[in-house]
């Protein structure tokens, strides 16, 4: 744990209510909530200040890909690799899978010794390459990619992957098209 988060207190049951209210509408008011819980203002915001400080509660914006204009990914390419551990060597593989800036979320997945990394590219180049980084990292014994065809269903309040800074420069480039377009 970081040296300058406070030491973790267990949630209680009070606590995850609130989380639970938040996590359905993160911009309900202090008052809302304790009014619904039947508690104090004061408790509820006290006790969201503590959740954040520990590192237990983020209220982030999620950006919804289809209002934003980006349903298509973005321009990016959603990878899935799943990888075969050598055995006894799953943690080390691990850390060295999250050091690859290019893995966005990382799994344990339910077989023995595998592990699901998921990145957000900008070609099938880049997938291969990334592949390729990973097939190449000591402990490996196999490493198979699937690459994303279409989002069927994606709530990114479970497992946000992207944030609309990740699309940006997609966005901008579909904009300048779209800008140079019109002007033809």
């Amino acid at each position: 744990m970081p040296d300058d988060l406070p030491p973790v207190v267990a949630p209680d049951l009070l606590d995850r209510q609130i989380a639970a209210m938040l996590a359905q509408d993160a911009r309900l008011s202090f008052r809302k909530i304790a009014a619904d819980l039947g508690v104090t203002e004061g408790t509820v915001r006290g006790r969201v200040k503590r959740l954040q400080a520990g590192g237990l509660l983020k209220l982030t914006p999620i950006v919804d890909m289809f209002r934003a204009g980006l349903a298509d990914g973005g321009g990016q390419i959603m990878v899935f690799v799943t990888v075969t551990c050598a055995s006894g060597r799953l943690d080390e593989v691990r850390d060295r899978l999250l050091d690859l800036p290019l893995v966005r979320a990382l799994y344990d997945a339910n077989a023995a010794h595998r592990l699901v990394a998921v990145c957000l590219l900008a070609t099938v180049a880049e997938a291969a390459e990334v592949t390729n980084q990973i097939l190449a990292l000591d402990g490996i014994r196999e490493a198979e990619s699937e690459i994303v065809l279409q989002t069927v269903k994606y709530n990114a309040a479970i497992g946000p992957i992207a944030t609309l800074e990740d699309f940006a420069p997609a966005a901008t480039e579909t904009a300048r098209r779209s800008t140079a377009a019109s002007s033809e």
